[in-house]
């Protein structure tokens, strides 16, 4: 997916929004900010302050060219539970699903597959893998599940995890 480029995103701000989702649903709200490197979004409504990561932005819909300028502040005290809750309701339910053998086998999968493509891999802890040493994947291990700060090494690994079969 490619959304706009920093500027476009920028003039988002106080603007209300849809944004879809990679689980099929989607948020609406005013716009509070966009981060125009990473392009992660920051909704707010009357009663609530959403973050929403690139990594699961499929597109957004501008539902009202009229600006906001007054933003609440209502950000409070996030908790565990709180995150949990944002986790199951924004994140692909198959990162929760996989089991730690299946989980294990496509790690070792995306790592051969990754270096026929002969790009360095490093592996971290229990799940993470490292690509080109910018790159950050986790299960499933498909190329939405990828993240790193450089966009462009970011794409070119995406590129090629679009021919691995996670299946």
């Amino acid at each position: 997916m490619s959304l706009a480029d920093g500027l476009e995103l920028l003039n988002l701000i106080g603007r209300q929004v849809e944004v879809h989702l990679v689980n099929e649903t989607s948020v609406t709200g005013r716009v509070y900010t966009v981060d125009p490197e990473t392009h992660n979004f920051i909704l707010q409504d009357s009663t609530s302050t959403t973050f929403l990561p690139f990594s699961n932005i499929t597109k957004y819909t501008v539902l009202s060219d009229h600006v906001t300028t007054h933003v609440t502040n209502h950000v409070t005290k996030v908790t565990l539970a709180d995150l949990r809750e944002i986790d199951e309701k924004y994140f692909p339910s198959t990162v929760r699903h996989i089991s730690k053998e299946n989980c294990e086998k496509l790690k070792v999968r995306l790592v051969e597959h990754l270096q026929k493509h002969r790009v360095p891999v490093e592996l971290r802890g229990e799940e993470e893998v490292v690509v080109a040493g910018v790159v950050r994947c986790r299960p499933p291990y498909d190329r939405n599940s990828c993240f790193s700060t450089n966009d462009i090494v970011l794409g070119r690994i995406q590129n090629i995890l679009a021919t691995f079969d996670v299946s």
